[in-house]
């Protein structure tokens, strides 16, 4: 006798063969390239970086040249001079002046304020990789809802198949007297629960469908099982080790708090002095009558020395503000610490698990055919009753469904724990010539805007800069 499972295998062929063109992926990689590359979750993120990129070179201007042309007009009305005069006079003139300001020594308010701006960026690309890997894990979670619901709709048709030639059985046979008529009503309660659950099986493909052209970005395709995801690993202390040295969320915590300490320094440099050199060169003469042979040129340059000694508290408050924040930060780092250790003993026991309930549910379904089977073949020469071919049968099928779950939970875990791991990264899924067209490197702005002595005043200002 035909088995159920060869019914849900000509089924799910079936489905491949008739199932219409699509230009949406098809595949897991293609569906993760097709959410890297459209994505606005991470296009948005990928802005917010580039913004914060941007603190990198407002720091440093700190270090480089300013220059300003400034021009005025003056008009002066007083007494003349006499005691006796009564007379008015007045004059108009006109300044035109370029000024030029090079800093020379900050105090090490530049040189921290950099640094902090360094250590900024650099969390906000572990915040860049840690939204690339929740886009990666959705896209993923999303096509193997799909892959399961479909797979669970094809046993759904395949029970409703089954159920429905048991009920013509029991019926053909009912009118020769071979069995009750409870026989026959067991028989269509159980096809009409499986109409009910066929339905509701169309229902969650189409759920699972909408959320999967949420993540990608376009409608599913004829999806096809998954290979085993690369780089996991092998053990969980190593598990632990990688996660210590690259899950996203860490590596940004830490770096937080270094961009917070420098922010200390950088409040503290504010009690120190600043150097810097100043020049101007501009033209002076009257506006009205305007004479062009009037006009004389002024120039000047100044060495300016500047020591604050009063701010009114502000300095005091900012760097206690700077002190809480790195207190808080710090702190930080345990809490995320300790969050990153649970995510990754919990998804190492999920994948253990998961492993291990796909194995025991293949075995269950090969048994559960063999028992239907057999009850089938019996029920035909009237040993089995209708109840026990109906039993059988919802034992397969809640067999095939539990295994169907399981490879989704299972492979889902194995993606949760590379993404805990700080493994979940589209170059460790892709291969190369997919790699190559979608990841991008990051855009450096650390000599944007630079100066050739950029280096040698930074030196002067790192040399007196306070200590962290």
């Amino acid at each position: 006798m035909t088995s159920p499972w060869m019914w849900i295998q000509l089924a799910a062929m079936l489905n491949f063969i008739v199932a219409p063109a699509s230009s949406s992926a098809e595949t897991l990689q293609e569906a993760l390239a097709a959410a890297y590359r459209s994505s606005p979750i991470l296009q948005n993120a990928r802005f917010q970086q580039q913004s914060l990129d941007e603190t990198i070179i407002q720091a440093r201007a700190g270090l480089r040249p300013t220059a300003s042309l400034s021009a005025q007009a003056l008009y002066d009305r007083q007494p003349n001079a006499g005691a006796l005069s009564q007379s008015v006079g007045a004059s108009h003139t006109a300044e035109v002046s370029l000024v030029v300001a090079q800093p020379l020594f900050t105090g090490g308010r530049t040189t921290w304020a950099v640094r902090a701006a360094e250590a900024s960026v650099d969390a906000g690309r572990e915040d860049l990789r840690a939204v690339e890997a929740s886009v990666l894990f959705s896209v993923i979670q999303s096509y193997l809802d799909v892959l399961r619901d479909q797979q669970t709709l094809v046993i759904r048709e395949a029970d409703l198949n089954t159920l429905e030639r048991q009920f013509r059985e029991s019926s053909a046979k009912f009118s020769l007297g071979k069995v009750t008529r409870t026989d026959v009503a067991q028989a269509q309660a159980q096809l009409e629960a499986a109409r009910a659950a066929l339905t509701m099986a169309q229902a969650q493909l189409e759920i699972s469908r909408a959320a999967y052209a949420a993540a990608v970005g376009a409608e599913p395709g004829a999806l096809t099982d998954p290979q085993s995801l690369p780089h996991l690993p092998a053990t969980l202390d190593e598990a632990f080790d990688l996660a210590d040295i690259s899950n996203p969320l860490l590596l940004q915590s830490r770096l937080k708090e270094k961009a917070s300490r420098a922010q200390i320094a950088e409040a503290r440099a504010a009690y120190r002095p600043t150097v810097a050199l100043q020049g101007s060169y501009g033209a002076l003469g009257p506006l009205s009558p305007y004479v062009s042979r009037d006009y004389g040129v002024a120039a000047s340059a100044a060495l300016m020395f500047n020591l604050p000694l009063l701010t009114g508290g502000v300095t005091a408050s900012q760097l206690r503000q700077a002190t809480a924040q790195n207190g808080g930060d710090r702190v930080s780092i345990e809490t995320v610490h300790r969050q990153v250790v649970q995510g990754v003993a919990q998804a190492w026991n999920q994948v253990v698990s998961g492993r291990a309930s796909v194995k025991a549910g293949e075995a269950q379904v090969k048994a559960a055919e063999t028992a239907l089977d057999g009850a089938q073949a019996e029920y035909g020469f009237g040993l089995r009753t209708t109840l026990d071919v109906l039993i059988s049968d919802e034992n397969l099928r809640l067999a095939q469904l539990s295994l169907v779950q399981s490879r989704h939970d299972a492979f889902l875990a194995e993606a949760s724990l590379l993404q805990v791991s700080g493994r979940l990264a589209l170059a460790n899924l892709l291969p190369d010539p997919i790699r190559e067209t979608v990841s991008a490197s990051p855009q450096s702005v650390k000599t944007s805007g630079s100066t050739p002595w950029d280096s040698l005043v930074e030196t002067v200002d790192k040399l007196a800069a306070p200590a962290r």
